[in-house]
């Protein structure tokens, strides 16, 4: 009577087989998750700004800055304001200095090291996009002033090229 245990060569290399099959399918799913990542960045800072945006527009209720131009003081410094609202770009019309909603947020745009990229900014838009988006062009984050005291500053995103 023969009673050896074990598996056979054709156990072992069946077994490995499948195992085989089930990692070339499940792989993927777990290796390219940077795209999500920085997708999950990019809500991150539109989420940031919504609430800098309310925020600043509370305080500049409460101080009555709700002209075409002006602005409030955090701190020591001054940020700029449109029809009560934060703007994109510093200092336009403003008695001081003042900030735009890159600097309420503190956003880092340095060049090779910063957590955000500016690719477009005028007057009365700022584009933020991921350093290491797919597609700079379709991985943004974009910030237009409010036309108006009642219209809240427009906050519109693209993440399709995260």
């Amino acid at each position: 009577m023969n009673k050896n245990k074990g598996f056979t060569l054709i156990e072992l290399v069946i077994v490995i087989v499948i195992l085989g099959i089930l990692a070339a399918t499940a792989a993927p799913k777990f290796i390219d998750l940077t795209g999500d990542a920085r997708e999950s960045v990019m809500a991150g800072l539109e989420g940031s700004m919504q609430s800098a945006v309310e925020i600043s527009h509370a305080k500049a209720l409460i101080e009555g800055e709700t002209a075409t131009s002006g602005e409030i003081q955090i701190g020591s410094d001054f940020y700029a304001l449109a029809n009560g609202w934060p703007i994109a770009v510093s200092g336009t019309g403003v008695t001081t200095d003042g900030f735009g909603i890159k600097d309420l947020l503190e956003i880092d745009t340095t060049a090779d090291t910063g957590d955000f990229e500016i690719t477009s900014e005028s007057g009365s838009t700022i584009i933020f996009t991921h350093p290491d988006a797919e597609d700079k062009l379709t991985c943004i984050v974009q910030f237009d002033n409010a036309v108006d005291a009642e219209t809240r500053p427009d906050i519109t995103t693209d993440f399709s090229g995260c």
